[in-house]
């Protein structure tokens, strides 16, 4: 009902966020206001400012609706001349499934020789994003 609706908006909170676009060299310094709901859930993303591009509002909504981010991490190597690879998100994929990545990543093992670029694990955790090598191993 209307009168509900009323309600638990008083509830909620405006609050005013500052942090930088990180989608280009120019680090534009952002001031975003939000309102949250009584958990301290975004509800609503109000306005963006001191965006000097497109860019800017739209990093600021998605970094406070679902952050995303590139994991990278290492993986171990069997039979090749370093013990561990580095490897990467092929692209950015939600800041909230790193640490179950993590959990599976953390059990890998790839064979040398590994090239950089390969797929070490298609479609991770089936975000469509694939953990790449990040260097060349070669064979010991």
């Amino acid at each position: 009902t209307p009168l509900k609706r009323r309600k638990a908006m008083s509830i909620n909170a405006i609050e005013t966020l500052q942090f930088n676009c990180t989608t280009c060299p120019s680090e534009c310094l952002l001031t975003v206001e939000v309102e949250r709901d009584a958990d301290g859930a975004v509800v609503e993303v109000h306005s963006v400012t001191g965006n000097s591009c497109p860019r800017g509002d739209k990093f600021a909504h998605q970094e406070l609706t679902c952050p995303m981010r590139v994991l990278t991490t290492t993986v171990a190597v069997s039979g090749g001349d370093e013990a561990l690879l580095p490897v990467r998100t092929a692209e950015a994929i939600p800041l909230e499934l790193h640490a179950q990545a993590m959990d599976l990543i953390r059990g890998l093992e790839v064979k040398a020789p590994i090239r950089m670029g390969d797929v070490v694990l298609p479609n991770l955790l089936n975000t469509g994003i694939d953990l790449i090598a990040s260097m060349d191993i070669d064979l010991a």
